[in-house]
């Protein structure tokens, strides 16, 4: 499981690596382009959002893998019991993973949708099912890893729990 992990890893890194590439040939041609030809390539803005989708996406999901995303962590500085936090990090937890899996559900659904419709960009006329995938992949690259963190999360509970019980055993036996 961990070789199918480290392998989803490098490829999520590799797409983005390749999508941040993309995005700077496109950015450096146009700015050569318009500064140096004096001349713009049509539709170019256009096309630089499928990389930047992409690359938000990848973003947001390796940031979810790092467990390196922006909390608003106010309530942990109030929780001050070992259980609490712990109770509160399963449930924080559980709700990432309801969450993501509501949005898993409409990035498939969107993705379908734009599969069937086939809408194409106004000016390149490129498909944007390229772009929609993206949340999809994104969304449930996030979920798996939010299900890894809520199985870590209830480990910890319960590990705290049984060790709470044995103290509690220990000081009734005295």
């Amino acid at each position: 499981m961990k070789k199918v992990g480290a392998l989803l890893v490098k490829v999520q890194y590799g797409v983005s690596v390749v999508a941040a590439l993309a995005l700077l040939v496109m950015i450096g041609y146009e700015v050569f382009a318009r500064y140096v030809l004096r001349s713009s390539l049509m539709g170019i803005e256009e096309l630089m959002l499928f990389p930047i989708i992409w690359l938000y996406m990848l973003g947001g999901a390796n940031a979810s893998y790092e467990k390196s995303h922006i909390e608003c962590g106010i309530l942990t500085l109030y929780v001050k019991k070992e259980k609490s936090q712990k109770i509160f990090e399963a449930v924080k937890r559980t709700l990432c993973v309801i969450i993501l899996t509501w949005l898993c559900y409409w990035g498939f659904f969107f993705y379908s949708y734009s599969l069937k419709t086939w809408k194409l960009a106004d000016i390149t006329f490129a498909p944007l099912f390229f772009a929609n995938v993206a949340l999809t992949v994104g969304f449930v690259l996030m979920l798996i890893y939010a299900v890894r963190d809520v199985i870590a999360a209830y480990g910890n509970l319960f590990k705290v729990l049984k060790s709470k019980g044995k103290s509690e055993e220990r000081s009734e036996e005295k």
